[in-house]
């Protein structure tokens, strides 16, 4: 008995297919890493610092929904979006500018500037949730 097996070649990818697989990655690695994505994530607010004399605060709402302008690779690698999702906020920088004694609110846009401030920096876009957070001092 002769071992007469017929094998078909295995045919490599050409060059060309190589080169132009390569440059369509490199292409799309651009094109991924200059675009401008918007995320949004949810944190847990908690707070810290309370001011002299108080001895607890409670929100009105415990949860932020926080929007990010992020580019490129920090899109990747997600900066801000870690497990804990927790966002501490210092009770007396925020109520500095108010004159209230005991309740303050706050809208979604000076939230924003604050986190944007003292926790985020310029990355934060908006506070999408909630539109109004009230803290009340004890």
């Amino acid at each position: 008995m002769t071992e007469n097996k017929s094998r078909v070649p295995v045919k490599l990818p050409s060059l060309a297919f190589i080169v132009c697989l390569l440059i369509s990655i490199a292409c799309w690695l651009l094109v991924t890493l200059s675009k401008d994505y918007k995320m949004t994530y949810e944190y847990k607010l908690v707070c810290d610092n309370l001011p002299e004399g108080r001895k607890s605060v409670t929100m009105s709402d415990t949860v932020l929904q926080l929007t990010f302008n992020q580019k490129g690779l920090k899109y990747l690698t997600k900066p801000y979006s870690n497990k804990e999702k927790v966002v501490t906020v210092s009770v007396s920088d925020l109520i500095k500018p108010k004159n209230k004694v005991t309740v303050y609110t706050f809208t979604s846009k000076e939230m924003c500037e604050f986190l944007a401030e003292h926790n985020f920096g310029p990355e934060l876009v908006s506070v999408s949730s909630p539109e109004v957070i009230t803290f009340y001092l004890r």
